[in-house]
């Protein structure tokens, strides 16, 4: 099998020839100390990654810097957001600072051509070889973003019409993207909201079922609809709404992960027609471990998740710049040699 046939087969609950890999992201830092560039395509294909997916959802909209120094930008979505030490930038600020400024704002365009061009390169040098897939947003980032988590919070319960109205912006604008990235050769889509912290859900369960989750169900509906598969990323403890999530009718969820109260073998067992995606926590195992020690967490794994197949390694979130790179690869070579199907 070749990577997308070996994920097909997985996803439509069959057995495939090995267990197959996947990051939401990886670290251009680890990346250069493993190949030596950056290239992230070069990458998927030297280490044989399965799954390649577009960069983050913020990497789709052009930014102007506001202060270098400060590592401060701001996007096309008006959003303000700040670089770190990480790849991935934090919103600060948002540009819907009274609820009438949504009367007049406008989202990016969902069309514009820099959306997709990532994604057409994947698509023009793995389409038909590794399943390719397209990082998007749902109903709750977007929303949170334009108003500040904090003022977002008081809105759903000092003003919910504002939230069904900002819900309401993001799941066309995603929908939007996605279908389009289905019709240029995405295999899946991936939704990457996280809904959850450490410890608990960063809303009330009634609250996401309320506002978050019709909003899900019909993005994933809506890329169902195309022909493609649909993949949840959400970090953090959501067991207080699994079963909502998972009845979204998405294919595969990611991470479970396990250091904020998930559990992923419990998850397979439960939802036998879902995909669990995750397994090797992206603390201190993959950051910290010696090399062996890795290798006996990643076989552990394997001999628990292994069996009757629908399972897909992964990092518990994504390969950050502490994450050790003798211990991805030892991962990764791990799953070849101990990851097959007989």
């Amino acid at each position: 099998m070749n990577s997308y046939e070996r994920v097909v087969t997985t996803l439509s609950g069959e057995i495939p020839d090995r267990v197959p890999t996947f990051e939401l992201l990886v670290d251009p830092g680890v990346m250069r100390q493993i190949t030596g560039s950056d290239d992230y395509l070069d990458f998927c294909e030297q280490v044989e990654l399965d799954i390649v997916l577009t960069n983050t959802p913020s990497k789709l909209y052009e930014e102007k810097v506001l202060d270098a120094g400060k590592g401060l930008v701001i996007n096309e979505w008006g959003v303000v957001r700040r670089y770190g030490e990480q790849a991935v930038s934090i919103p600060v600020e948002g540009p819907i600072k009274d609820p009438h400024d949504l009367d007049s704002y406008r989202p990016p365009d969902p069309y514009a051509e820099k959306r997709y061009e990532q994604l057409r390169a994947i698509v023009k040098r793995f389409k038909g070889k590794k399943f390719i897939g397209m990082h998007l947003h749902d109903a709750f980032n977007y929303p949170f973003y334009l108003r500040g988590m904090e003022q977002f919070f008081m809105d759903t319960v000092e003003n919910p019409e504002l939230v069904h109205r900002l819900v309401r912006l993001s799941v066309d604008h995603n929908i939007a993207i996605a279908e389009r990235a289905i019709d240029l050769g995405a295999d899946f889509i991936i939704l990457g909201d996280d809904y959850g912290s450490s410890g608990n859900l960063l809303m009330s369960p009634k609250t996401f079922r309320e506002f978050i989750i019709p909003g899900l169900r019909e993005v994933v509906q809506a890329v169902k609809a195309k022909g493609a598969y649909c993949f949840k990323h959400c970090c953090g403890n959501i067991n207080a709404i699994l079963d909502d999530v998972v009845g979204s009718g998405i294919d595969a969820l990611h991470p479970f992960d396990a250091a904020a109260g998930m559990d992923i073998v419990g998850a397979k067992a439960r939802y036998p027609r879902l995909t669990v995606m995750g397994g090797i926590n992206c603390g201190a195992p993959l950051s910290d471990y010696p090399v062996e020690d890795l290798v006996e967490e990643v076989k552990r794994t394997l001999a628990a998740l292994m069996p009757g197949g629908r399972y897909i390694l992964s990092s518990s979130n994504t390969i950050h710049n502490k994450v050790r790179p003798e211990n991805v690869l030892a991962m990764w070579r791990t799953v070849r040699e101990f990851g097959v199907y007989h």
